[in-house]
């Protein structure tokens, strides 16, 4: 239990850095400094302001200082990494494998929000991130399936965006190749279907719903960050539930 709390704390410090990330980086601006500040007003915040989580609700989601709404994905983004760190840990317990984890979790996060909020998925951090998943590979699937993984996922939506002549985006294309980097081409391929399934569902209730044509542009990135989180975690298990339903 005292690990388990220490990894909720390290998961919502590591949380509420990830916001940062997601706010500044599409913005170009430096994720160290200046210090944490209102986006709206610009003030400098204080320790009180800046308690992942809590401070969301001890002020009502608002400002203290201009009264401007705080954004959901605060919170939102703190309590996800908590619930994903806390599971890696239950999985992997203190291992590599759990480091390595940990550290694809925050990419894809990262990814999927600013995708969600801004319609991009940045260099800054997808090329960081193929470097680290190959990296990485030495500890985990292997420098080999990482290589591969991270060329024919790439490569996959390379030929996907090609042919629907800009239906797929290059930070799409991108996130795709760090993935495989990550999980391997094995993984990639329960990846590339899992993840076109939640789009595809995803698309059809938006058309349901009147909020979406057929002409409308789905973006793609917090749906192969979450396939790819649950193929990481759960790949054997995914094989086996559709082992079980269709063979």
């Amino acid at each position: 239990m005292l690990i388990k709390l220490w990894v909720i704390i390290i998961a919502l410090m590591i949380g509420s850095f990830l916001n940062v990330v997601i706010h500044r980086i599409p913005r170009k601006e430096s994720v160290l400094w200046p210090g944490s500040h209102c986006a709206d007003c610009g003030h400098n915040l204080q320790a009180g302001d800046l308690i992942p989580v809590f401070s969301y609700i001890w002020l009502g989601s608002r400002c203290r200082y201009c009264g401007q709404r705080i954004s959901l994905r605060y919170p939102l983004v703190e309590l996800l990494t908590v619930v994903s760190f806390l599971l890696i840990y239950n999985k992997w317990g203190l291992t590599i494998a759990a480091g390595v984890g940990y550290i694809f979790t925050a990419l894809l996060i990262i990814s999927a929000f600013i995708d969600i909020e801004e319609g991009i998925i940045p260099d800054r951090i997808t090329y960081p991130g193929m470097i680290m998943g190959l990296l990485l590979s030495f500890y985990t699937i292997g420098i080999k399936s990482a290589v591969i993984g991270l060329i024919l996922f790439g490569g996959i939506l390379l030929g996907a965006a090609l042919l629907s002549r800009g239906g797929m985006g290059g930070g799409d294309i991108k996130l795709a190749a760090v993935i495989g980097a990550f999980i391997g081409y094995e993984g990639s391929v329960i990846t590339l279907f899992l993840s076109s399934l939640m789009g595809g569902l995803w698309a059809v209730l938006l058309l349901l719903m009147g909020k979406a044509t057929r002409k409308t542009a789905i973006r793609f990135g917090p749906f192969l960050s979450g396939a790819a989180w649950l193929v990481w975690m759960y790949g054997n298990e995914i094989i086996d539930l559709y082992s079980g339903l269709f063979i």
